[in-house]
């Protein structure tokens, strides 16, 4: 890799220098980059973590919702199979 680059003076960066910096920089460029990847991966990771303990808390929820509503059917066919007869049994000794 060639940087073209004129020293005015004796006090100017040599080439190789610069060359060096650049491969150091571009280094550090793709160090960086492997971090920022890597941390993405982890935030992306963590919140699929999340998102799975929250579909399990809301199947568990559904789980008993439904089995409150099975409850509350059963009660209320109960309840009214009660009304039911009693009505029936008012009606018969009333006649």
């Amino acid at each position: 890799m060639g940087i073209p680059v004129r020293v005015k003076d004796a006090g100017g960066v040599p080439r190789q220098c610069l060359e060096d910096a650049l491969v150091d920089m571009m280094e550090d460029m793709r160090r960086l980059e492997q971090k920022i990847s890597l941390k993405a991966d982890e935030v992306v990771f963590t919140m699929a973590v999340s998102h799975r303990k929250e579909i399990d808390r809301l199947q568990d929820e559904i789980i008993e919702l439904h089995e409150e509503v099975r409850q509350l059917k059963r009660t209320q066919k109960e309840l009214h199979y009660k009304n039911t007869l009693l009505l029936s049994t008012n009606k018969f000794l009333n006649n």
